[in-house]
């Protein structure tokens, strides 16, 4: 029988995916942290910092539940979960949770592993409204694929100058990472580093926030207004 309330039309294509989508098996092909935003205004008119986000492309998926039939077959999914350096935030409660518990760090650990991702939800009040923030979570590891992933690179939403290429790690990296912290907020820190040491293995620790937790239980760093400043 034909649709006649407008109320229960359904999503097509790529949006029904996505909300139909629960649970999911993939080889991960790339994890990869990028920005957007930057041209956005707070309600002062005062120009809002760009956001970063982890997008996690996924080959060979599996669909293991759904909450209806999906309208399209998958075998590739890329979803992207937005960061943030706070507490209560669903990028900390519940992505990090969750890598935690399956022991490895985020985004290098995941590459190349069979993994199994569930959407999980966190309701947040934002002036006084509940808004319900969605996305996957590890849910199991399962092991590193046997077939190897392809390469493939997260899309940013900004054009980057281009950099030169490092690949040595820096001889000292807490006091380099001192030098490149100062001024900056923690995501802010994680871009630079990782833009003057892309091939190095120390940026895993960079984007975990390894290095700079270590500057300031040194006492070589202090946050003052979610910024990186030295000590008085």
């Amino acid at each position: 029988m034909p649709l006649t309330d407008r109320s229960k039309a359904k999503e097509s294509g790529f949006a029904q995916v996505r909300e139909a989508l629960v649970e999911f098996e993939g080889t991960v092909a790339s994890a990869e942290f990028g920005q957007w935003g930057g041209a956005l205004i707070d309600e002062n008119g005062k120009p809002l910092p760009k956001k970063e986000f982890l997008e996690v492309v996924n080959t060979d998926v599996e669909v293991r539940e759904v909450t209806e039939e999906l309208a399209m077959p998958i075998d590739e999914w890329t979803f992207r979960v937005n960061c943030s350096d706070y507490k209560g935030s669903f990028w900390v409660e519940k992505f990090l949770e969750s890598a935690d518990r399956a022991k490895v760090l985020i985004p290098d650990d995941i590459i190349g592993k069979r993994i199994v991702w569930r959407k999980e939800s966190m309701t947040f009040n934002i002036r006084g409204r509940e808004v319900t923030q969605s996305n996957f979570v590890i849910k199991e590891i399962k092991g590193v694929s046997k077939v190897k992933p392809k390469v493939v690179k997260a899309k940013t939403e900004e054009v980057a100058e281009p950099v030169a290429t490092v690949t040595a790690s820096p001889a000292d990296p807490l006091e380099e990472a001192l030098k490149i912290a100062i001024g900056k907020t923690e995501a802010q820190f994680k871009t630079a580093f990782s833009l003057k040491y892309p091939n190095s293995p120390l940026v895993s620790l960079a984007k975990a926030g390894a290095l700079t937790q270590a500057l300031v239980n040194d006492g070589k760093l202090v946050l003052v207004e979610n910024k990186y400043q030295l000590p008085e």
